[in-house]
């Protein structure tokens, strides 16, 4: 048996499924999901970074001359 390319099981690594340890085979654990409608998020974190982002940009055609 190759070792480089077979898991502690006997199986090819190839012939696993996405949800398993490549190693020894064994499912790995359902990460739990929350519920989208329930989580509403901060109103604060897209306008702050839309506004970061166009004082970038104007920074950006500032310095380099483009404008201005």
């Amino acid at each position: 048996m190759n070792h480089d390319r077979y898991g502690l099981d006997g199986l090819p690594l190839a012939c696993r499924a996405a949800n398993t340890d490549p190693v020894t085979g064994l499912p790995l654990p359902s990460v739990p999901h929350a519920d989208p409608s329930a989580q509403d998020g901060n109103p604060y974190v897209l306008p702050t970074v839309v506004v970061c982002m166009i004082a970038f940009v104007i920074v950006f055609v500032v310095e380099s001359g483009i404008a201005g």
